[in-house]
Order: C-alpha cells, then sequence, then structure tokens
C-alpha cells in the first residue's frame, strides 16, 4: 500500500490539496481497506490505520460520518481511527462506533461515558453486551433518554450498585415533555399520585390510589409491597393511570420488592398490553367480593399477560 507515489499524493493533498480532493483520497483509502479488510495482516492495519489518523483532521464532518459509518460494522477496522472518531464532538460521526464497532472496549467506554455529551451516552447505552463497569459510568452521567435506553437494553450488565443508582435516579428524573404522547403523561386527576411516586411516598401514594380507583387502601398497600406487580398493574389500568405513573409507582417499590431495572421494564411491556376494559372486570369482581361479609380485603389473584 505504502507505495513512493501514494506517500507523495498524501503528502501534497495534506500540504495544501483542496476540501473534495482530501475527502476524495479518503474515500479512496477506505475502499482499498474494506476491499481487503478480512485479509490484512496486523502490519497492514497498523499501515491503514496511521493513513487514515492523519486524514481526519484535514476533512469535513460529512466525510468523518460517512467514515464512521462505513468501518463501524468491521470487526478488525483500525483501532486508533475507530477510537478518534468515538470522541469526535460531533455525535453524527461518533454515534455509529459508539453503539457497533467491536474495537471500543470497556475502558474506551468507560473514559467515553465520563466526558462526552448525553449524545454520546446514549449511543453507548444501545450497544450490544455491556458491561457493568460501562453501566455504572452511564447511569453515573445519563439523563431520562439514557436511562430508559439502558433499562431496554437487554444485554446490558448491571452491578448491583448501578441497578439500585438506576432505579432511584429514573425516580427522580421528571419526564421530558416532548417524550411521550400526551395519553401517556400524567392527567390532572393522576397528578398528585405521580408527585408522590416520584418523591418516594409510598403510604401517600397508596391513599391515592385507593381514592382515584376506590380499592380498600389496605389492599394497594399490599399490592404495593406483593413482589409480584400484576395486582398493581391492574389496579393502575382500571384507574386510568398513565404509563410516566404507573412507571413512577413501579420504581417507587422495586428497591423493596427486589425488582432489577429488568422486571421495571417487563411490567410496564405487560401494562402497556393490559386492556383497560378487562382491567376493570377484574376490579368489579374483586369489590363483590369485598361486599361480602365473609370477604377479604386481599389483593386479586391476576396475572397480567
Amino acid at each position: 500500500m505504502r507505495t513512493p507515489l501514494l506517500a507523495k499524493e498524501l503528502e501534497a493533498v495534506l500540504a495544501s490539496g483542496s476540501a473534495p480532493r482530501r475527502v476524495d483520497i479518503l474515500n479512496r483509502i477506505t475502499d482499498l481497506f474494506l476491499f481487503g479488510a478480512d485479509r490484512y495482516s496486523p502490519d497492514q492495519v497498523r499501515l491503514f490505520d496511521d493513513v487514515i489518523e492523519r486524514l481526519l483532521p484535514a476533512v469535513d464532518a460529512k466525510a468523518r460520518a460517512r467514515l464512521a459509518e462505513r468501518l463501524a460494522p468491521i470487526a478488525d477496522a483500525p483501532g486508533g481511527v475507530i477510537r478518534t472518531l468515538a470522541l469526535d464532538d460531533e455525535i453524527a460521526v461518533a454515534g455509529s462506533v459508539l453503539v457497533q464497532s467491536a474495537q471500543l472496549g470497556e475502558r474506551d467506554l468507560v473514559a467515553i461515558a465520563g466526558s462526552k455529551s448525553k449524545s454520546h451516552l446514549l449511543a453507548i447505552a444501545r450497544r450490544d453486551r455491556l458491561s457493568a463497569a460501562v453501566t455504572d459510568a452511564l447511569i453515573a452521567r445519563g439523563d431520562r433518554d439514557v436511562l430508559g435506553a439502558l433499562a431496554r437494553n437487554d444485554s446490558a450488565r448491571f452491578s448491583s450498585a448501578g441497578c439500585r443508582q438506576l432505579l432511584e435516579r429514573s425516580a427522580r428524573v421528571p419526564p421530558l415533555a416532548s417524550e411521550a404522547e400526551p395519553k401517556d403523561r400524567p392527567s390532572p386527576d393522576e397528578a398528585e399520585i405521580y408527585r408522590y411516586a416520584r418523591d418516594g411516598k409510598l403510604v401517600e401514594t397508596a391513599a391515592a390510589l385507593s381514592l382515584m380507583s376506590g380499592i380498600p387502601n389496605d389492599a394497594v398497600e399490599r399490592a404495593l409491597l406483593n413482589p409480584r406487580a400484576d395486582a398493581l398493574l391492574v389496579f393502575a389500568r382500571a384507574a386510568g393511570l398513565s404509563s410516566v405513573t404507573t412507571e413512577a409507582i413501579l420504581r417507587l417499590r422495586a428497591v423493596d420488592c427486589g425488582m432489577s431495572v429488568e422486571n421495571v421494564a417487563q411490567a410496564m411491556a405487560k401494562f402497556t398490553r393490559l386492556p383497560r376494559d378487562s382491567a376493570r372486570r377484574v376490579i368489579s369482581f374483586f369489590r363483590i367480593r369485598l361486599e361480602k361479609p365473609a370477604s377479604t380485603a386481599a389483593a386479586p389473584a391476576v396475572t397480567a399477560q
């Protein structure tokens, strides 16, 4: 690859070449690498690394972003180039490699999570097979979008401390105004429940949900403390609570009930699938049982599918 002609052309481009010419030679070198990426020796890959690294500061963000898109899926891509792209302040450049590149190790990801923008953190949160060290770093600085992406990432691993911090931080971070459709935001009627749940007030949350749903307070409290969330999901759906308020209630009870981030996400998926009419029928049956003299105030034994 390093012929006198190519070396001479590269020096000329770096010294005084036009922007289109610099982009052209970058594309040509990238084409050459991709053509034989699975056959190059480590020394040859390092040569490509050196040449492309020298070109990167001389091309614009659009060209860097295109390079990142082409190299991100390549397992043996030049490591130095990948790390430079991952550290780019432009998320349009960094995003592809942060999400896909196998060349980024745990130390790289932790360092980026600790120093770059929230958009960079969100891209990392969407990677496959995140280690606990990386998720710890993301949880420490991530906003609601980052925390949500982590909660939905089935391949992410969490330390015990990271899992607790994620649940606690998620409960304190209010939903973004643009994050949900109007039907998924707390209505005026449920605003009090949402505030109590967000602020960690379990007793007050139970009392407010009891008033709104018509379920006795002690039954609601037992549902809140039950490791299984099914009865609570039925109460919330029957009362017409939004997904935002229901998630806040689940997070409130998560630590006491031993619910992991994955458990909360799975419970929310059940809540989304649970028809409100079905929940209301269960509640009606439960009220009938409560009206019988021999009945107890036990929560309904129902499974949200």
